[in-house]
């Protein structure tokens, strides 16, 4: 049997480009941003422009909002109220969330009510950001204004 090396090269260029990774984390669509294709993440600290922790955003000290992006929106979740915004990222690659859109529910917890209030205004603005490639990753968000936050993505088990 004789085989020409014309029938290879697709063979060749098929078997090349199989399974290469695309850097695109699975059900993620093409062409969206790594904050959302990461997708989930819970904040862990934040701090001020002079580098003191703001402790409103850890309501008794401890964690509960996460931060989720999808399609040029981002939400905010396990707070007293409903957050949203929208969000894009600027020919400089800072994330701009122009203005954060909030209901007004009267909550039991003062506290939590007042983490909503410290969380919203850690996001709203231009921030410069970055991913550090761990796992779970690790983002940080640094506010023009000089306030920083950090957040880690939420996986699943593995």
């Amino acid at each position: 049997m004789t085989i020409r090396p014309v029938l290879l090269l697709p063979l060749l260029l098929a078997a090349c480009s199989a399974g290469v990774p695309t850097g695109t984390p699975p059900g993620a669509r093409a062409g969206t941003d790594a904050l959302a294709q990461v997708g989930r993440w819970k904040l862990q600290s934040a701090s001020d422009a002079q580098g003191r922790p703001i402790a409103a955003v850890l309501p008794g000290g401890r964690a509960v909002h996460s931060l989720v992006f999808t399609d040029g929106q981002l939400a905010v979740e396990g707070g007293c109220n409903h957050i949203g915004a929208r969000y894009s990222i600027d020919r400089t690659g800072r994330l701009v969330v122009p203005q954060i859109q909030s209901t007004v529910m009267a909550c039991m917890d003062q506290e939590l009510m007042e983490a909503d209030s410290a969380v919203s205004a850690l996001l709203h603005g231009t921030s410069e950001w970055s991913i550090a490639e761990s796992y779970p990753e690790q983002l940080s968000l640094q506010h023009t204004a000089g306030r920083r936050s950090h957040w880690v993505a939420i996986r699943p088990a593995r």
